[in-house]
């Protein structure tokens, strides 16, 4: 009797562990996209865009204030992302939340949570295809350092990450 291959790689790790280091690299990646150009990915979205889907099904009517806090983004920079994801029709502007009737929370629509969930279920299978790329036997140590790692990059402030570039010298400044 033959063994069945698997048809999909989360046959063979653990979904679980796929989850595990997902959300790790997500951490990873949401740290280093910070510094980078954000560049089209899932679906025709930017990692931030997918980013603040994320968030917002988790918390739903988070203000926008909070959203850029969160992200490390400027109020104007995550009125722009959301803007985007507005016209695609993935979240809402709901205006009058809270105290302050001229404040916006926003909100995830349901074809934005449709969206995050296929993204999720993408991303589920893509950690687990890189998963399955490292040695069994070396996979909780990798984990454990991407763990590492991100503790170590997130104690760093925002704009901690930046400051070497913001410290280089003007172009003929000799310093």
């Amino acid at each position: 009797m033959k063994n069945k291959p698997p048809t999909s790689v989360l046959e063979v790790v653990p979904e679980t562990q796929a989850q595990a280091w997902w959300n790790e690299l997500e951490r990873l990646s949401a740290v280093l996209g910070r510094v980078g150009p954000d560049e089209i990915c899932c679906g025709g979205l930017t990692q931030r865009q997918c980013a603040i889907l994320r968030i917002l099904a988790a918390r739903e009517g988070a203000r926008l204030s909070e959203l850029a806090s969160h992200s490390c983004l400027s109020a104007s920079a995550m009125s722009r992302f959301v803007d985007k994801l507005e016209e695609r029709g993935l979240v809402e502007r709901v205006w009058g939340t809270g105290s302050d009737g001229r404040a916006a929370s926003v909100a995830i629509t349901s074809a934005g949570r449709t969206t995050r969930r296929q993204l999720d279920r993408l991303m589920l299978q893509r950690s687990a295809q890189l998963v399955a790329a490292v040695p069994e036997a070396k996979r909780k140590t990798v984990l454990e350092a991407l763990q590492i790692l991100n503790h170590a990059l997130e104690s760093s402030t925002c704009c901690g990450l930046n400051e070497p570039v913001a410290r280089l010298p003007e172009e003929g400044d000799e310093r």
